[in-house]
């Protein structure tokens, strides 16, 4: 049965940050042992880790990984029978031995397997008699590889189709299409990705420098220390200069390139997406088992060499991009590696060899500068370690386990049974008074339900039970958007933002005598649980504030919000806007300050829920309003935030936030004052629902965009633009 991306077992908490052990088979420990080694990894939030296994010997590790809560990656290394019993992975597959080490470790919780890797390379074939015809290898390999996964999916495992060396172009799910047994890959396989992102930034191809050759400047030029041996060229035995730098980006810049002509980076996880889009119709997941930057690569020489301080920023950095922005498919990204290896030294991030290079200079032909660094002080462990310990641990939202919008329930006579109470958190300048009067009861009825000794002394944050009135049932659920939308022409049928799909109006309401309507009760958001972190000071985000809600009327008649500013009159629908697709998009930045809406908003039950704001108070003002239909999206979910300054700057290091019924997740904007966050629970807007999703601007009060989601589980945008201003 095929499997969708929910269906994929993930370790507790998970954040998408892993960590490859170590290349070489057999390793057990080391003098320290493995409660050292997995009291580091946990200490750096890892919840994923490759391992290799050689005849079993992974179990011991594995079981106290899983006990750990992280998931074991594990590379299976093939065997030739004996006499020749050799590590020799191609042309071949697993046989009886590895499958009784297969069964144990699935018996014991692993779940991910690989069974080969870098069939492209010659290295990976015996005596490196890799077949010439690139079209057939790719098929053979396929051939083998269906004999593994076969086994390993009926065992209960999740078989990996074999990594593919960063930027190579061996097509193996082409070829099992060739074969006729892609649907395999849709029974719970997923991809193996080794996206070694060379000396490149993490939004290659499309930065600056390979867009526009970018030109560098003095300050960027200067590494401190390590300026020389950061622009050291080796054919001309001395370091490029300004000018020949400048040569370079000039001659190579690509304003037209994609990430399917030069997948050699960090971002090739979206080329293998690309590729089971364009065979399967669909995602699968995919996980780097190797990748990441290592000190001293400099293949790309527009780029400085990787220094140990540039190592550890940008491995926090797509550490970051993986809790908070990876696309939903994108399981985990694991560097390598955490210990050296007979011939992987460079890359371990446990190891005094930096120290002793970068104090002395290399010791033998090793394509790294002959230069020393001097007063190098990095110790045996490269400083990644600690910084990624410092770093945030966010757990990630997965596909399919977000809450369902709750279904608008009409009103209902309560029975004679005193309802349950509501429940209050205090706001800053709060009163017993002031909350009694918002919620139609006395000060003195709250004190007494709440058992408070001294009702003066109330503090935010602090939670009150509010009486119901007893003789109506409160409202099941949130008000529906119209109460609180900005007034608009009448919407037209979903047939405008679906074209295949069915225009179904949603009848008008029927007329009923006034009743009482109590509100419901104020959404309340507690921050997440701070992870157990190494000490260092961080700066929590500014708290949030949340208005309580609006005091009842005290005629019967319908709660509505104050009526909002005076819109210009609603022009003609537009012509369906063709945007362009992420990560950047500057161009959709709007200029007025008027607001500027789509109309297919209004359609799908979005509203605006303006800022409580008097004159003078600076605020975020929303400005545009963007909607991107299935056609549009690029295959996308995202709600897409662009903040301005009061001078249509953008506004970088910002924070955002998204919140739904229950809880709530942020992100921060980037140099072009951007960023975005996914979306999962869908809705039907023909059947009345609105999305449970809304999103404002942190730090000062903000306009909110509410009732976004997936409308009937299509891949939908919103494009959303604030901008700074003054009420």
């Amino acid at each position: 049965m095929p499997k969708d991306l929910k269906d994929f077992p993930r370790p507790p908490s998970d954040n998408g940050r892993g960590l490859v052990g170590s290349t070489s088979p057999g390793w057990s420990g080391g003098k320290e042992g493995y409660d050292f080694w997995i009291g580091e990894l946990v200490t750096m939030g890892i919840k994923w880790f490759r391992v290799l296994d050689d005849r079993g010997d992974s179990i011991p590790l594995c079981t106290k990984l899983l006990e750990a809560g992280i998931f074991p990656i594990v590379r299976i290394i093939r065997r030739d029978p004996p006499p020749n019993d050799s590590p020799e992975p191609n042309p071949g597959h697993i046989n009886a031995t590895e499958e009784e080490t297969i069964r144990r470790l699935i018996a014991l919780g692993v779940r991910y397997f690989e069974t080969n890797n870098e069939p492209n390379l010659a290295a990976e074939w015996k005596n490196e008699a890799m077949p010439g015809d690139g079209l057939e290898t790719a098929k053979l390999v396929a051939l083998n590889w269906l004999f593994d996964a076969r086994f390993i999916l009926a065992a209960g495992g999740f078989p990996g189709l074999p990594a593919i060396s960063a930027g190579g172009n061996m097509d193996l799910m082409g070829a099992l299409v060739a074969l006729g047994r892609q649907d395999i890959l849709l029974e719970g396989c997923w991809i193996a990705l080794h996206n070694y992102c060379q000396n490149r930034p993490l939004d290659y191809p499309d930065d600056p420098i390979n867009r526009s050759g970018q030109l560098i400047t003095s300050a960027q030029y200067e590494q401190g220390a390590y300026t020389q041996w950061a622009w050291w060229r080796d054919s001309l035995r001395r370091a490029d200069n300004i000018d020949e730098i400048n040569a370079l980006r000039a001659t190579g810049k690509n304003p037209t390139q994609t990430i399917q002509q030069d997948h050699a980076c960090f971002r090739e996880f979206e080329y293998y997406n690309a590729l089971a889009m364009k065979y399967l119709g669909r995602s699968i997941p995919i996980i780097s088992t190797e990748g990441g930057y290592w000190i001293g690569r400099r293949e790309d020489a527009r780029y400085p060499r990787v220094t140990p301080t540039s190592h550890r920023d940008l491995t926090v950095a797509m550490f970051d991009y993986m809790q908070r922005q990876a696309p939903d498919y994108y399981f985990a990204a694991m560097p390598t590696q955490m210990i050296p290896s007979e011939e992987m030294e460079t890359a371990a991030w446990y190891s005094s060899f930096w120290q002793r290079t970068l104090q002395k200079g290399p010791t033998r032909k090793s394509g790294l500068p002959p230069l020393p660094v001097p007063d190098t002080t990095l110790g045996d462990r490269l400083p990644v370690v600690d910084a990624v310990k410092a770093m945030s641990n966010l757990a990630r939202r997965m596909p399919g386990v977000q809450p369902a919008p709750p279904p608008i329930q009409p009103l209902v006579v309560a029975q004679p049974t005193k309802p349950a109470p509501l429940k209050y958190v205090v706001m800053q300048g709060d009163t017993l008074s002031k909350i009694a009067k918002q919620f139609g009861t006395t000060w003195r009825e709250i004190a007494a339900l709440n058992q408070l000794a001294t009702p003066d002394l109330i503090r935010a944050g602090q939670t009150l039970l509010i009486p119901r009135p007893a003789d109506v049932e409160p409202v099941a659920a949130p008000l529906p958007p119209e109460t609180l939308a900005v007034p608009r022409a009448a919407r037209p049928g979903l047939s405008a933002l679906f074209p295949d799909t069915e225009t179904i109006e949603p009848p008008p309401a029927p007329v009923e005598e006034p009743r009482p309507v109590v509100p419901p009760p104020p959404i309340s958001f507690e921050p997440p649980p701070a992870p157990v972190e190494e000490p260092r000071p961080i700066v929590p985000p500014p708290p949030i504030s949340f208005e309580p809600p609006p005091a009842p009327v005290e005629e019967p008649r319908p709660v509505v919000p104050p009526p909002p500013p005076p819109l210009p009159a609603e022009p003609p629908p537009p012509a369906r806007p063709v945007l362009a697709p992420p990560p950047k998009f500057s161009s959709l930045i709007a200029a007025p300050i008027e607001l500027e809406w789509d109309w297919r908003l209004d359609a799908l039950g979005i509203a605006i829920q303006p800022a409580d704001t008097v004159p003078g108070q600076e605020y975020w003002k929303l400005v545009r309003a963007i909607y991107q239909a299935p056609d549009e999206a690029g295959g996308n979910h995202h709600i897409y935030y662009i903040l301005l300054d009061e001078n249509q700057k953008p506004v970088p290091n910002q924070r955002v936030w998204q919140g739904w019924s229950d809880d709530k997740t942020d992100a921060l904007t980037d140099d072009h004052g951007e960023t975005n966050i996914p979306l999962w629970a869908s809705y039907a807007p023909d059947r009345g629902e609105f999305g449970p999703y809304f999103a404002w601007v942190d730090g000062l009060a903000s306009d909110r965009v509410i009732g976004m989601g997936l409308p009937l589980k299509r891949h939908v945008n919103f494009i959303l633009t604030w901008q700074r201003t003054v009420a």
